[in-house]
């Protein structure tokens, strides 16, 4: 099941609260294939890619504005999940949304965003939290 859950948090509110948008979209994408409302697969697709490129530009702009010195790495790790996602978006409409493709796609999404989140935006965290004295 992808959900998110309060160990996922990294304690920058802005940054939790898209998480937490990111997640509920993920698991829309399994809810619309077991309620065979394929159509509602397409309009989940299409809202990640526009709310992935917002979150990334969000993150980007505090590490930028933090001066946090992994920024580079971790926009280049945004940019090769977008080549991922838009290649995995053009296969699902050349094919359709199948109930398999579905599954891929939405494991394929919770796997990196969870791995993401606990990894590189949990270190992003932890360097914006230092360096602010409100911590958010």
């Amino acid at each position: 099941m992808i959900q998110w859950t309060d160990d996922l948090a990294i304690g920058i509110g802005e940054i939790d609260a898209q998480h937490q948008e990111l997640y509920r979209a993920v698991s829309a994408l399994r809810e619309a294939m077991r309620e065979h409302r394929l159509e509602r697969v397409v309009q989940t697709v299409a809202f990640l890619e526009g709310y992935a490129v917002h979150h990334f530009a969000a993150e980007e702009r505090r590490m930028e504005a933090a001066g946090y010195p992994g920024l580079i790495h971790h926009r280049s790790i945004h940019r090769e999940f977008a080549k991922d996602f838009l290649r995995r978006k053009g296969n699902l409409a050349s094919v359709g949304p199948t109930p398999s493709l579905v599954v891929e796609m939405s494991s394929w999404l919770g796997e990196w965003l969870r791995d993401h989140v606990r990894g590189l935006d949990a270190e992003m965290g932890r360097f914006l939290r230092a360096r602010s004295p409100f911590g958010t």
